[in-house]
């Protein structure tokens, strides 16, 4: 079976920072450790440039303020960019391109963090799966267009019709 080339294709990628800090001693073993009440922070941005030219940002924090502590504090942001090469219509391309992109871009997270970790104390410690279909440009369009109804006592009210109307006598 043949490998189909993704319509959504990386051209660059590029780390923007890179915090990893063991955090407490308590949490000396990080293999197998379970994300679950962890409280995970992402940063986004999608800018489209050119036709078919995208610009990524994905952040990922971990900050054991608030949750379950992780064996790591950790903030890592990448970008990228992606070139977009298929045929669906505009909204379409953007939601392929920010879905897929940011699977990417974490997917390089993940990779280096897990990198990094195997030669601090705590040992590798590998991020959780992700899912970024809540990140879809047009889900924030359709969420905007229903928090923003028409207010119809705002509406232009119409011109009167310039037509003389006729009584009769």
């Amino acid at each position: 079976m043949k490998m189909k080339p993704s319509s959504v294709q990386t051209k660059a990628t590029v780390f923007a920072g890179i915090d990893i800090k063991p955090a407490s001693e308590d949490l000396a073993d990080a293999a197998g450790f379970e994300w679950a009440g962890v409280n995970i922070g992402v940063q986004t941005r999608h800018e489209r440039h050119k036709d078919t030219s995208h610009f990524l940002s994905l952040r990922f924090i971990v900050d054991n303020e608030k949750g379950k502590p992780a064996p790591y504090t950790i903030d890592i942001q990448v970008m990228g960019f992606f070139e977009y090469r298929g045929s669906d219509t505009e909204d379409q391309a953007d939601d392929l391109v920010v879905v897929n992109g940011l699977s990417i871009l974490y997917g390089a997270i993940r990779e280096l963090c897990m990198t990094l970790t195997s030669r601090m104390p705590h040992g590798a410690i590998c991020l959780p799966g992700a899912n970024f279909l809540d990140h879809k440009p047009s889900l924030k369009k359709k969420a905007a267009k229903v928090a923003d109804p028409i207010d119809e006592s705002k509406a232009v009210p119409k011109k009167p019709s310039r037509r003389k109307i006729l009584k009769p006598s």
